[in-house]
């Protein structure tokens, strides 16, 4: 049954395949008809692809804006962050991660820092050395990738030399992402599991500013996602 089972493993329904299959399977005896149908009903289904756990749609619900004031870009961003930092195995973990994200961006409204960024200047501790770095490596993305050494740690984390070109060009691309280091040098995720949302919010924040919000959002996003 060997060359049967070769042929269907080529078989991909395409139209000049389809006659040649038909002339093939009419050949054959009833006997061996049978037990390649029975192969075939054993055989393991293919792997399926597994959807996306964040969708533009999400987004409008988490936030209550309209879904098209977010794009695909953004959506598939914030998946890459979740798989990347493992979140995406722990829903509950990712409901709190997400609730601060929405917290601290005015439900996704902010991405960039409001602020123009010169407060930043010539900052040595954030590798700030040139005219203009301050500007141009101010707050980025949804926990504020702030500074031209975290840039370039994000750069090398990547592989993408344009991160460094500033704070545009990541919040337009990786907006998620962007806090991909920070997330790991922190341990966020074996805080979310080990700690608890207060912890994690203390981690993000550094203390208990807007709690209260964090909160009510948490509870929306385990509406949504649970």
């Amino acid at each position: 049954m060997s060359f049967i089972t070769d042929a269907a493993e080529h078989y991909a329904a395409l139209p000049h395949q389809d006659a040649a299959w038909e002339y093939l399977w009419a050949s054959l005896d009833e006997y061996t008809q049978e037990r390649f149908k029975e192969a075939y009903r054993a055989s393991p289904e293919p792997p399926k692809v597994p959807e996306p756990l964040i969708t533009v749609e999400l987004f409008s619900q988490l936030t209550g804006y309209p879904a098209s004031l977010f794009n695909q870009t953004e959506a598939d961003d914030c998946n890459k962050l979740l798989a990347v930092t493992g979140f995406d195995q722990d829903i509950e973990a990712t409901c709190m991660l997400m609730a601060n994200i929405l917290h601290e961006t005015a439900n996704l409204k902010f991405l960039k820092e409001l602020a123009d960024g010169w407060a930043y200047e010539y900052r040595s501790d954030l590798g700030n050395d040139q005219p203009g770095d301050g500007p141009k490596y101010k707050g980025a993305g949804v926990l504020q990738l702030t500074g031209k050494h975290n840039y370039s740690r994000l750069c090398a984390a990547i592989g993408d030399p344009r991160i460094m070109d500033g704070v545009d060009y990541v919040a337009e691309v990786y907006p998620f992402r962007s806090a991909e280091t920070w997330i790991h040098e922190n341990r966020l995720l074996e805080c979310a599991q080990q700690k608890g949302f207060d912890a994690v919010c203390r981690r993000i924040n550094g203390g208990i500013n807007g709690l209260t919000d964090r909160y009510h959002k948490y509870e929306i996003c385990k509406s949504v996602l649970l």
